[in-house]
């Protein structure tokens, strides 16, 4: 039984859920919701967000999926000549003035730590068709439709004068462990599609950033080590 439990996930979510309210003191962040229902209509889309956590000032919302998975690594492909970080995410910003939506929309800010970013993804064992059904890229596409419906439910239990500022961040956590492949798209075998030489780093932290559904995109991810390293990421 202890084996089924321990595939569901559930126990790291748990995990998360304490460490960040056990730490709140070091970095003033809170757990708002767990396992939080949500819908979008416009994406006709519904389910349950693992975690919502939010900052002291509650300006800032994370949009948490917390995924387990055993003995495994996510590969990440970078052009070798793009290995600068990256500081800015995608948001989804809600203000509100005296009752006038002033913004209502995804944008881009800049956010710490700044991260190495790809747009590609590979999941070793997820066979031939994992471009078509990559777990990361399912899991981000709920995770910004999620992240929608929360802010449609913020703006409409918000009151008629109020103001309010809120940014939402998607956030993926995973036991994977988070390598970044530097490759030479110039030097890619075009006769088989392979390469010959890459350098791999391990990273604690990633952005993964590409169009994931029809309307927008981009989760953060970060590699679970420690307690310290769940305390930096919230």
């Amino acid at each position: 039984m202890r084996n089924h439990v321990n595939a569901s996930g559930f126990p790291l979510q748990i995990a998360i859920e304490n460490i960040v309210n056990d730490t709140k003191s070091d970095h003033g962040w809170r757990t708002r919701y767990t396992e939080h229902s949500w819908t979008n209509a416009a994406a006709v889309e519904s389910g349950f967000i693992d975690l919502v956590l939010v900052n002291s000032y509650g300006s800032q919302v994370f949009v948490v999926e917390c995924k387990r998975v055993k003995d495994t690594s996510w590969i990440f492909l970078i052009e070798e000549t793009e290995r600068k970080n990256r500081r800015h995410a995608k948001s989804f910003v809600y203000n509100k003035s005296g009752g006038n939506i002033k913004r209502f929309e995804w944008l881009d800010l800049t956010l710490d730590p700044s991260t190495p970013e790809s747009q590609y993804c590979v999941i070793p064992g997820s066979g031939a068709d994992q471009r078509n059904k990559s777990l990361i890229e399912r899991a981000a596409a709920e995770l910004v439709s999620s992240t929608e419906g929360l802010a449609l439910e913020d703006k409409s239990l918000s009151s008629n004068n109020s103001s309010d500022l809120k940014m939402y961040f998607n956030v993926i956590v995973t036991t994977a462990t988070l390598q970044v492949c530097y490759l030479n798209s110039k030097l890619i075998n075009i006769e088989n599609g392979t390469i010959d030489n890459a350098a791999f780093e391990e990273v604690p932290y990633l952005r993964f950033r590409k169009q994931l559904n029809p309307i927008y995109k981009i989760p953060q991810i970060s590699s679970v080590e420690s307690s310290q390293d769940i305390a930096r990421v919230c």
